[in-house]
């Protein structure tokens, strides 16, 4: 009967200290509100691709086969252009060094945030968004923040 009652207090206590334990670390979340910015924006460079008649289902080299205007072509762009859906058209597009192509505000632009800032969505608005070292940007308890 004691190793019973031993066994069974043995059992609670263990639960216990997980519970804490589990509870504790639950309670150790560090939050902060994010530091935001406004991207820089600019208008990317467009230009026609070069297309041809694709001969078989293959391509020259340097082409890529895909859907150009409804269409199967062979497309090639000039160098540093990246063939993309701009305005409802398809064209080869470039941006500036340290810019990347999104949706900012509804319209597409080449976009640049400073150095350790991430583009994203934040309270329900777009901007560059950085978060302390060690902290991460996500949604904690139904709010937007940056969690350690």
């Amino acid at each position: 009967m004691k190793r019973s009652f031993a066994m069974r207090l043995l059992v609670i206590i263990q639960t216990f200290l997980f519970l804490l334990a589990f509870c504790g670390s639950a309670l150790a979340v560090s939050v902060q509100n994010p530091s935001v910015q406004n991207p820089s924006v600019q208008n990317p460079s467009v230009q026609n691709p070069s297309v041809q008649n694709p001969s078989k289902n293959r391509c020259n080299p340097g082409y890529a086969l895909t859907s150009y205007q409804g269409k199967q072509y062979c497309l090639k762009c000039n160098p540093g252009y990246s063939y993309t859906t701009y305005q409802g058209k398809q064209y080869c597009l470039k941006c500036n060094p340290g810019y990347s192509y999104t949706t900012y505000q509804g319209k597409q632009y080449c976009l640049k945030c400073n150095p350790g800032y991430s583009y994203t969505t934040y309270q329900g608005k777009q901007y560059c968004l950085k978060c302390n070292p060690g902290y991460s940007y996500t949604t904690y308890q139904g709010k937007q923040m940056c969690v350690k």
